[in-house]
């Protein structure tokens, strides 16, 4: 693992050693009104819709790319029964991950690794009928060696579901791509890029989808929620901690208003 995957996996271990405490679940709950362990901007509502958009049955084999804790793929997991397994660089997210799949019951469905996900994935070919990554493409130092890595882990027609919320629809000025981008490497890109990167990988565009409304509901909730607790949350965080998370969400909120930044939904389809 390289040194740079080391420090985000540092700085992701802090953020996810906490994340099933009574105090995350709340505000998990206040911000999204149901808590399915999410950490990006994913909802539930989204996830039910994607189920039927992937064609996920109990026969599929399933793949998350930067996994997480585990929520959104042991939500899709409890509803499909589907073999899954999920993938991400810290070992904390995993932890938690294992102990969510244990608690819902689907333990024996559920496989997580600790794995960098700028490595090559170290599955054979045709390995899975479905491959989804919510949120985390824009963290990836090398989307185009991702895109083909997933091509060659799916089967024939398997379907690949990405969420991108970096791409560029307006003007950004420099303060706000850094407030956007404290929690470690982040690449902006503009409209067309991800889908020219499918192509290339052998990927075909089946459905795109803008979801920036969802996001910024996410968001606007997230702070309220945030400033709801903020005296637990500097106890736990610092302030100065405190202070740069809310105006990082403070910062996503006014590129979502404005349709600066847009969040992306894409779904590909593995040629034969």
């Amino acid at each position: 693992m390289s040194l740079p995957a080391e420090s985000e996996s540092r700085g992701y271990d802090d953020f996810y050693g906490q994340f099933d405490s009574p105090l995350m679940q709340r505000l998990r709950q206040e911000a999204h009104g149901r808590d399915i362990g999410q950490h990006s901007w994913v909802t539930a509502e989204e996830l039910e819709e994607d189920i039927a958009r992937l064609q996920l049955s109990g026969a599929s084999r399933l793949l998350d790319l930067g996994c997480g804790p585990g929520g959104p793929l042991t939500f899709v997991t409890s509803r499909v029964r589907c073999q899954s397994t999920g993938m991400d660089l810290s070992a904390n997210a995993i932890a938690a991950g294992v102990a969510r799949a244990a608690s819902m019951q689907i333990a024996e469905l559920v496989t997580l690794f600790v794995v960098d996900l700028n490595q090559p994935i170290q599955f054979d070919s045709r390995s899975f009928d479905t491959v989804m990554s919510l949120d985390v493409v824009l963290h990836l130092r090398d989307r185009a060696e991702v895109f083909r890595e997933v091509a060659r882990v799916l089967a024939p027609g398997g379907r690949f579901l990405f969420t991108d919320a970096g791409v560029i629809t307006g003007s950004v000025s420099d303060e706000e791509i850094r407030r956007r981008a404290i929690h470690g490497y982040t690449q902006f890109v503009p409209p067309g890029f991800n889908e020219t990167m499918l192509e290339r990988a052998g990927l075909g565009l089946l459905d795109r989808i803008d979801r920036s409304a969802g996001l910024l509901k996410n968001a606007t909730g997230r702070l309220a929620a945030r400033l709801a607790h903020q005296g637990e949350l500097e106890q736990l965080e610092g302030k100065a901690h405190f202070e740069r998370e809310q105006q990082y969400v403070e910062t996503v909120i006014g590129l979502s208003q404005r349709g600066a930044l847009a969040r992306m939904m894409y779904v590909a389809e593995a040629r034969a």
